[in-house]
């Protein structure tokens, strides 16, 4: 995520700008929906889904109505109990109804093993639990069914959160479904996230979708459409996901634009008019993935959309397959470059690579924030490089000044929204830049390309990319994390 409120200091120390009902019988994911799912992923990476047999596999089939901005759907999980322990519960999020989004996911019913069961609210209804009347061992695998109304605040994106929200081109639907919690080694992690920064940690899972909404939306999602109907006044899309975190829809009315780099397709969605914004964002997204795959690692989806917003909270934020972006942005070339590129690489950098985003937050953030600096020094050159570095070092010089430093490996909640913002993005950057002087730029260079292909759809914290430094040149790099990371 790239926050409004950071932002505009960088651009303001480079360009002297100011801040400114549904409910359906669904059947268990067959072996030929599985076998459907490959087709979300970039032809290089199908056979990934095999490998991880165990990922959790969501089926909606839902409802959009933009009139009363409701998403209303059944939801069938299959899960496998991968935390090492028997469970005798299982505990949802329900992100919507976090007061900073300000809308409402209410589960009407819900059945485990076919048998009804009933919803337990906790935590302000951010958490729904589900008591198992036969506790489920390690490994065993059990099927829940939750029928579920999530509905949207109306234009609130200035206020609240853009990526949630109905404004007056988009209904943007994030993280709108109950979402299974993390369990690992007995241990739910249910604790309400602290909003300063991006919410949702999850394991890689499969997503198949079905959504009718009305003829004059244009429905972008994770993942990719594979079928869709239509009547004279509904259209019904089927969509699957490759191995993704988490899962998006936007119905949208913008025209868009479209192209397709190294197979895979780029959509980008532009403000009303701005066709030379949208050239623009797709000329930015086309040039970042090429670099990006030869950078990191092939981009293993076959999709990637681009969506404009009102938003007053952020300039851009990620989810897998699928960017949202302010848009003013569209009319701001320079600043639009770099927001693109950082959003595009959060595709590598917490999608494919997944990091706890609460408490090792600039883990992903780092990555995706010094890939400003490395996109503007292959596209535009040493110079621009330059630039970009140096609002980082900027900002970070401030920061000190108000003896505000301190480490970048803390939970969330121990920041001030200022001291995040400059010491998850741009302090955690400068310490990337650090290693790569140490080590030079062709073994940093390999160094990115083990990581990425060692850590694919796993959950790291800081300490696996030093494993993949310090092995590329077999030298120690430990203590510019040490004093960096932990600030010791």
């Amino acid at each position: 995520m790239v926050k409004l409120r950071w932002m505009w200091l960088v651009i303001g120390l480079l360009c002297g700008i100011p801040v400114m009902s549904h409910a359906q019988t669904v059947a268990t994911l067959t072996t030929e929906v599985q076998s459907d799912q490959r087709a979300a992923m970039h032809s290089s990476a199908r056979d990934d889904i095999a490998r991880h047999p165990n990922a959790s596999r969501y089926q909606i089939i839902s409802t959009l109505d933009p009139v009363a901005r409701t998403w209303q759907g059944q939801q069938t999980l299959t899960y496998t109990n991968q935390s090492g322990v028997t469970l005798d519960k299982l505990y949802f999020r329900l992100f919507p109804n976090l007061p900073d989004l300000g809308g409402d996911l209410t589960i009407t019913a819900a059945s485990v093993a076919g048998v009804s069961v009933p919803v337990q609210y906790e935590a302000n209804r951010y958490l729904a639990r589900l008591d198992l009347a036969t506790p489920l061992p390690a490994g065993a695998q059990i099927t829940t069914i939750l029928d579920f109304v999530t509905t949207v605040p109306d234009n609130v994106g200035q206020t609240l959160y853009g990526a949630f929200n109905h404004d007056t081109q988009n209904i943007a639907l994030a993280s709108a479904y109950p979402m299974l919690a993390n369990n690992l080694g007995g241990g739910w992690e249910i604790d309400v996230p602290d909003t300063k920064g991006d919410l949702v940690n999850s394991p890689v899972a499969l997503y198949d979708v079905t959504i009718t909404a009305p003829l004059e939306y244009s429905i972008v999602t994770t993942g990719t459409a594979t079928s869709s109907t239509r009547t004279a006044s509904n259209q019904q899309i089927h969509v699957v996901s490759g191995l993704q975190r988490d899962f998006i829809v936007v119905a949208t009315t913008l025209a868009h634009v479209s192209t397709t780099v190294d197979g895979t397709t780029l959509n980008v969605y532009y403000p009303n008019g701005n066709v030379r914004g949208g050239q623009l964002g797709l000329k930015f997204a086309r040039q970042a993935v090429h670099l990006y795959n030869d950078m990191f690692g092939q981009y293993p989806y076959n999709e990637l959309d681009m969506v404009a917003v009102d938003a007053g909270t952020f300039y851009g934020v990620e989810y897998p397959g699928l960017l949202l972006f302010e848009q003013r942005l569209f009319s701001k070339a320079w600043f639009f470059e770099s927001i693109v590129a950082h959003e595009i690489a959060h595709q590598w950098f917490y999608n494919v690579i997944g990091n706890d985003v609460q408490t090792h937050a600039w883990v992903d953030e780092s990555f995706a924030t010094y890939a400003q600096v490395l996109y503007r020094e292959k596209i535009w050159g040493a110079s621009a490089a330059t630039i970009e570095r140096t609002g980082f070092v900027n900002q970070y010089a401030k920061l000190q000044t108000r003896n505000s430093d301190g480490a970048i490996d803390q939970h969330m909640r121990e920041f001030t929204l200022y001291s995040y913002n400059v010491l998850a993005y741009a302090k955690a950057a400068l310490y990337l830049d650090a290693v790569r002087a140490q080590v030079g730029p062709d073994v940093f260079a390999q160094a990115m390309r083990d990581y990425y292909a060692a850590h694919r759809y796993k959950v790291v914290d800081g300490t696996a990319f030093v494993g993949a430094v310090q092995s590329a040149c077999n030298c120690d790099i430990q203590p510019l994390y040490n004093r960096w990371v932990l600030g010791q």
